[in-house]
């Protein structure tokens, strides 16, 4: 299964990268990174492992308390990440 990043993945990623790099360390963003290629491992194998959310084709996957990952199963080939997210943020997922 192909994995692609839609720019608004790859800007949001890296603006929680700079945030948790602001606020704690290193180690921390490690351990995101971590998080996260991780969860990608399991998304590209299992598709459907996280619930729908709100919006058609969206599913929203828990990274850790703090972050998720908002992504769309293109087609049965390809798997598209559309962003990230703060969990505590006013937004629409």
């Amino acid at each position: 299964m192909q994995i692609i990043w839609a720019a608004s993945a790859k800007q949001t990623y890296l603006d929680a990268i700079e945030q948790l790099f602001e606020k704690w360390n290193i180690s921390v963003v490690d351990t995101f990174e971590l998080q996260v290629s991780q969860l990608i491992n399991k998304i590209e194998f299992h598709n459907h492992i996280c619930p729908k959310s709100i919006f058609e084709g969206l599913h929203k996957c828990v990274i850790n308390k703090h972050n998720s990952l908002i992504y769309k199963v293109k087609n049965d080939n390809c798997i598209e990440i559309v962003m990230f997210i703060f969990n505590k943020s006013e937004h629409i997922f």
